[in-house]
């Protein structure tokens, strides 16, 4: 057999062959598409049914609950009771989640999704059973913009416009009013109460657009308005910065002597507001010779107890165990007596009469006939 003509040949067939099997070949399966991309980044109708949810955040974490009301709290920790819960703050957060969309599918991979740092911020939404709907896991920041998210124990890391930061600061997210729905136009009289007095000073009106007019006012004075605007915006925007078990030192001290002031709506609610503080202490005689000075005192926080015809029944709740601590300014602002409430009445002084010099006649000036 010649060779030549041999390897010519397969030359030929070779290249061929492997024409007609590239023209040929099965078509490689399609890649299925990801099913959340695309989609929001929670379904609004899960965040709907949630009764609730549960934050992690910068090492905090913290659990919100709805009650059969619709009410929601703060739940209760080691150091401080369930309290109502700012619902406006989570209507923002539900906002954030479900306005971005998936964008795409970022990796599977494990060794690659254990550097988005995935683990450091959770989103926990569960319903009356316990069930989750949906959990969230919020890594960090794209270097393009957006965030990193992985869907519960998903072996997978996407990435959405999601900008919102999370706290998860239990404090920040309480609703810290204490006096729900009173308004200063709502009041109908107003009692305080003072250390020289044994009876309140009562000051009223017939409605929102009447002066206050009160038995007590003395002879020739009339009621400071000024002060009981002031008074009335303060009391009915009265707001609660911390809160302290009712058995701590500074609370039973600060329950000795308190500030009354009641507040009587149109409607008939009223609102009693004790705001105590502990005394203080007399200062020490310098001592012969001067020695270096003492520390300063312990500072002495202002607590206020509230009695409410129209009772919050989770601040109510609260009250039996942790006092609520109140801005000082809101309790060293009060009338320190009841001639605080009053001025003179102030008289426009009469008009004084003047001299009034009569005109001259016009013959006056007239020149004398020869």
């Amino acid at each position: 057999m010649k060779l030549r003509p041999l390897l010519l040949t397969l030359a030929v067939l070779i290249p061929a062959a492997g024409s007609i099997y590239w023209l040929q070949r099965p078509a490689p399966a399609a890649q299925a598409a990801d099913s959340r991309i695309g989609q929001r980044l929670a379904d609004p109708a899960l965040l709907t049914n949630a009764v609730r949810v549960q934050l992690k955040a910068s090492g905090n974490s913290l659990e919100l609950s709805r009650n059969e009301a619709g009410r929601w709290t703060v739940a209760a920790t080691k150091t401080s009771p369930a309290l109502p819960a700012d619902a406006s703050r989570l209507t923002n957060l539900t906002s954030s989640l479900v306005s971005p969309k998936i964008e795409r599918l970022v990796t599977s991979n494990p060794s690659r999704l254990s550097t988005l740092e995935l683990d450091s911020t959770n989103l926990t939404f569960l319903d009356a059973a316990g069930k989750s709907l949906i959990a969230l896991d919020l890594g960090k920041t794209a270097d393009g913009g957006g965030r990193f998210v992985r869907y519960g124990t998903e072996a997978k890391a996407y990435l959405a416009r999601f900008e919102s930061s999370i706290d998860a600061d239990a404090a920040s997210w309480r609703d810290t009013a204490l006096a729900a729905d009173l308004k200063p136009e709502n009041i109908a009289s107003i009692s305080f109460t003072f250390p020289d007095s044994p009876a309140a000073v009562v000051l009223s009106r017939h409605d929102a657009k009447s002066t206050w007019t009160s038995p007590d006012t003395p002879a020739g004075n009339q009621i400071k308005s000024s002060i009981i605007d002031t008074q009335l915006n303060t009391l009915t925007g009265l707001r609660f910065t911390n809160v302290t078990p009712v058995v701590d030192p500074g609370v039973i001290a600060a329950r000795i002597v308190t500030r009354d002031v009641k507040l009587t709506t149109f409607e008939g609610r009223s609102v009693k507001l004790s705001l105590g503080r502990a005394l203080e202490l007399p200062k020490k005689p310098q001592p012969t010779p001067p020695v270096p000075p003492e520390p300063p005192p312990a500072p002495r926080p202002v607590y206020v107890e509230i009695t409410d015809s129209k009772p919050d029944a989770i601040l109510a709740a609260a009250a039996t165990t942790h006092a609520f601590e109140i801005a000082e300014w809101t309790h060293s602002g009060l009338p320190a007596n009841s001639a605080d409430l009053f001025e003179p009445v102030h008289v426009a002084p009469a008009p004084q009469a003047t001299a009034v010099t009569p005109p001259l006649s016009a013959h006056a000036h007239a020149p004398k006939s020869p």
